[in-house]
């Protein structure tokens, strides 16, 4: 397999270094640009070398988005992911508009990150569950995508619609048992219905489908 050589742009110092040590114990991982901003990694004398920036989203003189946008058009093979505190819909869909192949929050562990990093590469691409929700509830709410599905005129019961409800909050298969007061396979077997019901293949599509339907709001 081949190596992954990894640029950072993050203006916290202490963040940027031990995000670089964590980096380069990943097997496969060099990093080999390191800036406190985006201004600064695109000038950096091995940015011809990355094959992913990790970037901070808000950071002084150049931030992610401006990076992202500059990255795009000089370096079109470059992969970019964006770490960020914020997962409002507005930076989300801003991050990926502008370039952004994968949108963390500095809260997902290392794990997460080291998935995105292989996912990227691999498939272009890499959104979590929490981060494809928020995504896929801007792109509706503002008409800018209108899924379709196999049935516009079917009925769900209230169980149902709270089940959805809670799903759409991020909530897990138990937080959503016990604020019902239901089992965790009572829950998943309403959801398994609902998705044959409504012929979605997983819980984002549901959502998307609940959304688009007005039976949650986004």
């Amino acid at each position: 397999m081949k190596n992954i050589s990894v640029g950072i742009a993050e203006d916290q110092e202490i963040f940027r270094s031990a995000l670089g040590h964590l980096l380069n114990s990943f097997s496969g991982v060099s990093v080999v640009a390191q800036a406190e901003n985006g201004k600064l990694l695109l000038e950096h004398e091995d940015i011809d070398k990355v094959d992913i920036a990790i970037i901070d989203y808000k950071m002084p003189i150049m931030g992610g988005i401006e990076t992202s946008k500059l990255l795009r058009t000089k370096h079109p093979n470059m992969k970019i992911i964006i770490l960020s505190m914020f997962d409002d819909e507005s930076f989300v869909e801003k991050a990926i508009e502008n370039g952004a192949n994968a949108y963390l929050s500095k809260d997902d562990d290392l794990e997460e990150l080291e998935m995105a990093m292989h996912s990227v590469l691999d498939n272009e691409y890499y959104f979590n569950d929490r981060i494809s929700k928020i995504f896929i509830r801007s792109m509706i709410s503002k008409g800018k995508i209108a899924p379709t599905f196999i049935n516009n005129e079917l009925s769900f019961t209230q169980m149902e619609i709270s089940i959805l409800d809670l799903m759409s909050k991020e909530l897990t298969t138990q937080e959503i048992a016990d604020k019902l007061y239901r089992s965790t396979r009572t829950i998943d077997k309403h959801r398994s219905e609902m998705m044959k019901k409504t012929g979605t293949k997983n819980s984002i599509g549901l959502i998307m489908y609940g959304i688009k339907k007005g039976l949650i709001k986004a």
